[in-house]
């Protein structure tokens, strides 16, 4: 009797390996492309190609085309997920799907959702709260913030005193917690997969730098109907496919939407369970299928972010990471400032509790590769 062949998917990102791993999970094997081309990716994707990019610049569309199309030669891919890297090029999101089917959001609602101006006016129409926005430099930037059109990972975020540029917008600064909804969408029907807490990790450059999240975490009752309120808002008016999240700052009088991401992301590492593999409910929502509430997972409260290179670092030939290090680069390798050393997860009882020794294993492999680099 011959084995049945596993299905396949086509996967791109800034870096792969969090998609390839929910694949591997959920018994899909992941043919990837991303910037890196970690140890763990190749752990996890049955065939993967490195793209030398410039992190976190985005893909070079006639690089990705003919990566993707020689890891597809002789397969039968369901089509393409896609991840991080994407945000402000959808026409290479077109030309990808001229070959093989998008598995997610389609790209002219992702182009839609990436406008500033599009999406600031889906918010009003649906009554949602939503920083002011505009394209020409505030008289007084103090409170305002600059941002790139279809940016992502916060190292694009300055100071609202920064030139206008045509890829480029103000956004009004609201103070509070950052919270996102991590959720699967199948057209304006949604189910929340839960919350996660946000955290910077600032340089003098990248004010705004992602650090990373910890969740799952409890939220108020009324935030909590707040913010599912508006992502039904966001959905009725521009209905989604897959893995999302929605990031907000709670206030103490509502919780106020800042984004909508439409594909898997950071916060894969905090949410993916054995019992209930994400990329598994990505794809089942492509077919309009959401989950059950009542499946159960692990309970475990994790935090993952990224370990940043605040001077020059370096790890050995030989050189055996930390087993809670995700994203491992094959040594030897140097890492100048300011470039992302790895992934760092941890857990704990509590949010509380995952966020310190997380921030305690940064530390540590910070100390580590300094004193080999020294």
């Amino acid at each position: 009797m011959t084995t049945a062949a596993r299905p396949t998917i086509l996967t791109a990102a800034f870096s792969a390996r969090q998609i390839a791993a929910s694949a591997q999970l959920a018994g899909i094997d992941a043919l990837a492309v991303d910037f890196f081309g970690d140890l763990d990716l190749r752990d996890h994707a049955r065939k993967s190609e490195v793209l030398r990019g410039h992190y976190p610049d985005g893909f070079s569309g006639d690089d990705l085309l003919a990566a993707l199309e020689n890891l597809a030669a002789g397969e039968e891919p369901l089509g393409f997920v896609y991840g991080a890297g994407f945000e402000d090029r959808p026409e290479l999101l077109d030309a990808i799907a001229e070959r093989w089917p998008i598995l997610g959001t389609d790209p002219a609602t992702a182009r839609r959702l990436k406008d500033p101006e599009a999406f600031a006016a889906i918010c009003r129409d649906a009554g949602i709260a939503h920083p002011e926005i505009r394209r020409t430099r505030p008289d007084d930037p103090a409170g305002w913030l600059s941002k790139k059109v279809g940016g992502s990972g916060g190292s694009h975020v300055v100071r609202g005193g920064a030139p206008p540029s045509p890829d480029r917008y103000y956004q009004r600064f609201v103070a509070g917690e950052r919270i996102s909804m991590a959720f699967v969408a199948a057209g304006s029907r949604y189910a929340c997969l839960g919350y996660s807490r946000q955290w910077t990790d600032p340089s003098p450059a990248e004010p705004f730098r992602y650090g990373g999240a910890v969740g799952p975490v409890a939220v108020a009752a009324d935030a909590d109907a707040a913010m599912r309120r508006d992502v039904a808002g966001i959905l009725a008016r521009l209905p989604l496919t897959g893995l999302c999240s929605a990031d907000f700052v709670l206030r103490e009088d509502a919780p106020v939407l800042l984004e909508v991401n439409v594909r898997p992301g950071a916060t894969l590492d905090v949410f993916d369970d054995p019992a209930r593999p994400l990329i598994a409910l990505h794809l089942a929502a492509v077919r309009g299928e959401l989950p059950s509430p009542r499946v159960e997972t692990s309970g475990e409260i994790r935090a993952s972010g990224l370990a940043w290179a605040d001077r020059p670092l370096g790890a050995p030939a030989g050189f055996q990471w930390p087993d809670w290090a995700r994203d491992r680069s094959h040594p030897p390798i140097r890492f100048a400032v300011g470039e992302p050393i790895c992934t760092v997860v941890a857990a704990g009882e509590s949010a509380e509790a995952a966020e310190r020794l997380f921030h305690a294993r940064t530390r540590h492999i910070g100390d580590v590769l300094g004193s080999i680099a020294a």
